[in-house]
């Protein structure tokens, strides 16, 4: 067996607090939607951008663009 401490105690306490608790509704979904979908247009407008259907006026895509 260890050795039973007070941080120990704390953390075990504070751990395990919340498990098996659902909270009813939508919750975080709406939140985690909106994020997921201006990921997608971000990355949208990056493959744009890439593929030069969206061009940017003295902005170049190759190789040697960042020197």
């Amino acid at each position: 067996m260890g050795q039973k401490t007070a941080i120990g105690s704390l953390l075990k306490s504070i751990g395990n607090s919340g498990q098996g608790k659902v909270v009813p509704g939508w919750g975080a979904v709406p939140v985690m939607a909106a994020i997921g979908v201006m990921l997608l247009i971000f990355l949208v407008i990056m493959l744009q951008i890439y593929n030069q259907s969206l061009l940017l006026q003295g902005f170049s895509v190759d190789w040697n663009g960042a020197g």
